[in-house]
């Protein structure tokens, strides 16, 4: 069969040297490391505690984007740990929970980086866990979800008022218990989000923390998956990364709340990673440490690359597709035809992320009627042995 050139709302990812969005950066200045925690403060970045695969950690680091340097701090208060959480309150940063292959923890850290010094605080109010979530709005922290000691994936969900020094007990997290799921604030309209994360979900929600309220939102648009990464500029959301039972993925997406939408946005240029950290300083994006995790234990390998993000530079090419992956007509009226060289799993999902019809094909070549369909734009999303390809299509 002839090659096709598709139409312009086709979706591409850019080449590797248009990466201009994404900038590697001085590496971590410790070991590299799996299951740290990231915040900022200002205009500086910390990272500590996680994971070499040999030891639980407690070393904690400045990052100065100025300078592109690190530099090492006072080791974390409390003892090593991996999978703790971490935020920020105006100019102090907070750490707590997390696990040391024994211990789940349940005490939390106060980090004034003026004095280069640690203080403890109350104790978190829920069970001791490892692997919540945790960010910030206004002038309070949250902290959520987790796995407990008796390995149960949780759902309840906490604000510390550093005032008070008092945790309280908030609604509990709209989907349901989780574990290594994503959680990040927008300070712009003052909300937090919670998405992803095992036993196996891609929903995400949205906390108000004035009606103390959860309102389920699109779902993230990647493949279900637990162990990624996220942060906010300015008014929008950032996600990706992560594992999904199969891949150490590397895609990078997008929430727009204003128009509760995602948009796909270019992966970032390595192997994927899963139990990283992402914050932002200002203006910009940061993604460092975690493990590449490969289809073998042997494989993995741990990492303390930084990278950062601008989404100025940011975007998804409009132009003709050079994959392997080929759809047509695009736009369409009554079907669409995908070719592929091998087996795939084709699901079709709705702008808003929801999954219309899933197909599972072994033949290299199918026809799927779209008749049901309103009008409108679609989401196809092709998952072979080698990977993920999405594109947009039209149905007229």
């Amino acid at each position: 069969m002839k090659k096709l050139i598709l139409f312009f709302l086709t979706i591409t990812l850019l080449s590797f040297n248009a990466f201009s969005q994404w900038t590697q950066k001085a590496d971590f200045g410790g070991v590299p490391r799996f299951g740290a925690v990231g915040f900022s403060i200002g205009n500086k970045a910390y990272i500590g505690t996680g994971d070499d695969g040999n030891y639980c950690l407690k070393d904690f680091w400045e990052y100065d984007p100025a300078n592109d340097a690190w530099v090492q701090k006072t080791d974390f208060g409390g003892s090593p740990r991996m999978y703790a959480v971490a935020f920020s309150i105006g100019n102090k940063g907070y750490v707590g929970t997390g696990y040391d292959g024994i211990s789940y923890f349940k005490d939390f850290w106060e980090y004034d980086p003026s004095i280069d010094s640690w203080s403890q605080i109350a104790d978190f109010g829920g069970d001791g866990r490892y692997s919540a979530v945790a960010f910030s709005i206004n002038n309070k922290g949250y902290v959520g979800t987790g796995t407990s000691s008796s390995n149960n994936y949780l759902q309840d969900f906490w604000a510390y008022d550093p005032f008070s020094n008092i945790w309280t007990q908030k609604t509990d997290l709209g989907g349901g218990g989780r574990s290594y799921a994503v959680g990040f604030s927008i300070q712009q309209n003052a909300k937090g989000y919670i998405g992803t994360g095992t036993p196996g979900y891609n929903d995400f929600w949205e906390y108000d923390a004035l009606s103390d309220n959860w309102t389920q939102k699109p779902n993230f648009l990647g493949s279900p998956r637990y162990g990624a990464l996220g942060f906010s500029i300015e008014s929008k959301g950032y996600l990706g990364t992560g594992w999904d039972g199969t891949l150490s993925n590397k895609d990078f997406m997008e929430f727009d709340p204003s128009s509760n939408i995602w948009i796909i946005k270019t992966d970032l240029p390595d192997s994927g990673r899963v139990y990283g950290v992402g914050f932002s300083i200002g203006s910009k994006g940061y993604i460092g440490t975690g493990r590449y995790r490969g289809t073998k234990k042997c494989d993995d390998i741990y990492l303390k690359d930084f990278w950062e993000y601008n989404p100025l530079n940011d975007g998804i090419a409009d132009v003709t597709d050079n994959s392997e992956i080929k759809i047509f007509p695009n736009p369409t009226t009554n079907d669409i035809t995908i070719v592929f060289p091998e087996k795939a799993t084709i699901e079709i999902l709705n702008i808003n992320g929801q999954i219309i019809k899933t197909i599972y094909n072994n033949d290299k070549e199918t026809t799927i009627d779209l008749r049901s369909l309103s009008s409108g734009v679609y989401i196809i999303k092709a998952k072979t042995d080698e990977g993920m390809t999405i594109k947009k299509f039209v149905k007229q």
